[in-house]
């Protein structure tokens, strides 16, 4: 009897409890709202700022995050032109924050600039209209004649200007090279 006393003590004082008070919000995994083949458009004004299409688009209730596969959008302009379209994988949006990350065979042509990024992940802070990619991150750059590759890539939307923390490689075309001239790279 006294060993069966022993040995209930001992299991009651080793045991574990569960604590109830950390409770699993299920809306933190679990979309709002799932939309196949999805198109989005905004409005502002009664003009067009934005479109959106998508393989598939999800929302979330708890962070207002949304996230979409195969992704194709385009901005415009006060005047309703083409200002930034482009194209990824999959797009990571924090509309709260004004945050954007793009992964995967990343296509962005800024029209105003003449510019055009391809990139592996990139990541766009609308309130300071800044693109920029990890410091390992390859990053391709289109540029009228110029097309230049290199990582650490940054670009401001505010001063108009890019650049590079590591080093770059690349190539800039010349009139005589596009007449069928030699020219020096």
């Amino acid at each position: 009897m006294r060993y069966a006393a022993l040995i209930t003590a001992i299991c009651i004082l080793t045991s574990c409890s569960l604590d109830y008070g950390k409770s699993v919000n299920v809306e933190d995994s679990i979309p709002e709202f799932r939309f196949s083949e999805a198109r989005y458009s905004q409005y502002e004004d009664n003009k067009q700022t934005l479109e959106l299409a998508a393989e598939r688009i999800e929302q979330y209730k708890s962070d207002g995050s949304s996230y979409a596969r195969k992704a194709s959008f385009k901005r415009y302009d006060e005047k309703g032109q083409v200002e930034t379209e482009g194209s990824c994988d999959l797009l990571s949006a924090d509309t709260k924050n004004e945050l954007y990350l793009l992964f995967d065979n990343i296509y962005m042509h800024l029209h105003s600039q003449d510019l055009k990024i391809k990139a592996k992940s990139l990541r766009f802070d609308a309130k300071t209209e800044q693109i920029t990619c990890g410091a390992d991150d390859e990053v391709s750059i289109e540029k009228k004649d110029t097309l230049i590759s290199g990582k650490g890539f940054s670009a401001s939307g505010v001063s108009k200007t890019f650049s590079f923390a590591d080093t770059i490689s690349g190539k800039v075309t010349t009139q005589e090279e596009n007449s069928g001239k030699e020219a020096a790279e």
